[in-house]
């Protein structure tokens, strides 16, 4: 948390401070208003206001409270509306207008009422003291409250010490009459405990309306870079399909927040083949996504030099865990498609990979034939298996988001489902996109609205 004094200084703390202004300023009013209608209505039912002279002072004392206190109540909305604060002469001149009227009330009552000095020093107007010094409190400044009770004390006491002086009253009146000036003192004493209490309450709300507002900034400028490094990821995902004479080939990726860690890919090669290769770094959000952006580069510069998946593996392998650390590996599957129907399959702790046979309607897979990219670099991986995908046959790699994905009691859809769904979408002869919708929906279904946990990515080669 920020220092006190920072936090008065903020422009939240001072447009609250504004704020209790104008309402102590309103209030103020109400209360010299009702001054006047409550003093003309008792002059008429009762004369104990004294003569005209004292009546009339009195009223016009507040008469010009009011004047003053709307002036100031303009003034203050008006800063207020364009963010500006009160200069420093006008709390003074605050303080001399909230003193001034109820002890100038008193000295006209001690000069002019015709039941003399003593009375005066205990009339009803004083009671407008405390009034002034509780709303006081509205200025959160400890300080400034203690100095008006004690200035209110002291004009009352040198009132009654000069009262008593002057014979007006007698000596044993002393007691009573100073008692007024020590409770005045103390009703300014708790009007600074009260304006201190109020100020540290508004200094912890600004506080935690400050860390809240830089918490949501943080947290937006966090989604920016997020929302930016999704649509990056996106952007290096394939965009249309890739052309092999005979085959329908489609992927789909969607992460489990906003960056992930998954990723599929195919790069043409001169002599009409073509590589598929999918890939699951390990966790999902930026951390991933940033190696999966490496992952992707390399295998795109790897490539084109390489004559098989066994030796493009290796390339990659060698690259990735120079780069990686931390625990992190990346798993991937590599098909190499040939437009004679041939594929040549390997992967490296990636799997399984599901084969549809058309002829029987069965669905076999192969499952992960080495580490994972990453961990070894000096691993071998076994020779590719070598596929013949006839009319109808559909191979569909996918990351392990599919067969992991939770239903709400906590069961995982799994292996057995996921080769049923791809079964009943094969067996319709549906184009590789619609194959990976229905698989998408089938797991969907299952989870039955539960959250992904994964990220999930697919890819579907069928053979026309």
């Amino acid at each position: 948390m920020p220092p006190n004094s920072s936090i008065t200084s903020t422009a939240s703390f001072q447009a609250r401070l504004m704020h209790a202004e104008k309402w102590r300023l309103g209030v103020l009013i109400g209360c010299y208003g009702l001054f006047l209608v409550f003093g003309a209505v008792r002059r008429q039912l009762d004369t104990a206001l004294g003569e005209e002279a004292a009546f009339y002072r009195i009223m016009t004392l507040y008469a010009m409270a009011l004047a003053v206190l709307g002036l100031a109540y303009a003034d203050t909305a008006r800063r207020a509306r364009r963010g500006q604060l009160l200069p420093a002469w006008r709390l003074w001149a605050g303080g001399v207008v909230d003193v001034g009227v109820p002890m100038g009330s008193v000295l006209i009552l001690h000069l002019f009422s015709p039941r003399g000095e003593l009375a005066a020093l205990s009339a009803p107007v004083l009671l407008i003291v405390p009034i002034v010094l509780l709303l006081s409190a509205l200025r959160l400044r400890p300080g400034y409250c203690l100095a008006l009770g004690l200035v209110a004390a002291i004009l009352h006491a040198l009132l009654t010490l000069y009262t008593l002086s002057s014979g007006a009253a007698p000596a044993s009146e002393a007691p009573r009459l100073l008692t007024y000036a020590v409770l005045l003192a103390v009703c300014g004493c708790a009007a600074a405990l009260v304006a201190r209490f109020m100020r540290r309450v508004v200094q912890e709300a600004v506080s935690e309306a400050l860390t809240a507002e830089k918490s949501a900034s943080q947290l937006a400028l966090v989604r920016r870079e997020l929302d930016i490094a999704s649509e990056i990821q996106r952007g290096l995902l394939p965009a249309t399909p890739p052309a092999v004479e005979g085959f329908d080939i489609a992927g789909m990726a969607r992460p489990a927040a906003e960056a992930g860690g998954d990723y599929f890919d195919w790069l043409p090669l001169g002599d009409g083949r073509v590589v598929v290769a999918i890939a699951d770094v390990t966790g999902h959000g930026i951390g991933p996504a940033m190696v999966m952006a490496v992952c992707r580069a390399y295998s795109r510069a790897t490539a084109p030099r390489v004559n098989g998946p066994e030796e493009f593996l290796s390339r990659l392998n060698t690259l990735v865990t120079q780069d990686l650390g931390g625990g992190r590996f990346i798993t991937m599957a590599v098909a190499v498609v040939s437009p004679d129907g041939s594929v040549e399959l390997l992967s490296a702790g990636h799997g399984p990979t599901f084969h549809y046979h058309a002829s029987t309607g069965k669905v076999s897979d192969f499952g992960g034939n080495g580490l994972p990219l990453g961990i070894a670099d000096d691993e071998q991986y076994n020779p590719a298996a070598h596929l013949t995908l006839e009319r109808g046959d559909v191979l569909v790699m996918l990351t392990d988001g599919f067969m992991e994905h939770p239903s709400p009691s906590g069961a995982q859809f799994g292996q057995a489902r996921l080769s049923e769904a791809i079964a009943r979408g094969a067996a319709l002869r549906k184009p590789a996109a619609e194959l990976i919708r229905d698989i998408d929906h089938a797991v969907a279904g299952f989870a039955a609205g539960s959250v992904q946990t994964d990220d999930m990515t697919a890819v579907v080669i069928r053979r026309l």
